[in-house]
């Protein structure tokens, strides 16, 4: 399997016919492929939410977007032995695979590397193989690979938000990415420690 431009080349099967004009991709179906060029090179988000800012590229996006944060539903219950449940089937999937099967089917073709998801499998080539950076925060000269941890960033450090705060400990706030010390023996509690990315606050209760 190649990886083509950071993306993985498991779509370039024989089946598909109909080539994107501005990457490698094919699809079996133009309609596939109008999609992609929209969503992706074009990025379209003609799908709005109407109860948040929230925008999407396929109106199939919109409605699972909206059955999960806003309906908050769970309709697809995990058959193992677990409580899990999720608002999407593929999510499901993705959880039992994950999970239950242990599953690693995609497979980094310059290292050991094994991932659940294909998109992970990208995002590893992307990051470690090919050192991509290309989101870059327009504060200071902190770059990344994800536009996600870039967010986190901007958050953590430029706006200072301290959004989550750790339900186990009772300690005052320190610096992101740092283990608060314990509150000690007799001594009054004091406010729940905050973090600006979730990385933090799970980091202190391993």
């Amino acid at each position: 399997m190649k990886v083509e431009n950071g993306k993985s080349a498991l779509r370039h099967s024989p089946g598909n016919k109909h080539a994107c004009p501005r990457c490698n991709g094919t699809f079996r179906w133009p309609y596939n492929r109008d999609m992609h060029v929209r969503t992706v090179h074009e990025k379209r988000r003609d799908h709005a939410c109407a109860h948040c800012a929230a925008a999407f590229g396929q109106a199939s996006s919109l409605t699972k977007h909206v059955r999960a944060v806003h309906e908050k539903r769970r309709d697809h219950a995990c058959p193992h032995d677990c409580a899990a449940a999720f608002a999407g089937a593929s999510d499901l999937k993705t959880h039992v695979r994950t999970v239950h099967e242990k599953r690693r089917d995609h497979v980094c073709p310059h290292c050991a590397a094994a991932f659940t998801q294909k998109s992970g499998l990208t995002m590893h080539v992307l990051m470690v193989h090919e050192k991509r950076r290309d989101h870059t925060c327009p504060h200071c000269t902190y770059a990344c690979a994800q536009p996600g941890d870039l967010k986190k960033h901007v958050r953590a450090v430029h706006e200072k938000r301290r959004d989550h705060a750790c339900p186990a400990t009772w300690a005052r706030l320190t610096p992101p990415r740092t283990q608060h010390a314990a509150r000690a023996p007799g001594a009054a509690p004091s406010p729940p420690a905050a973090y600006g990315i979730p990385y933090d606050m799970c980091r202190v209760l391993i």
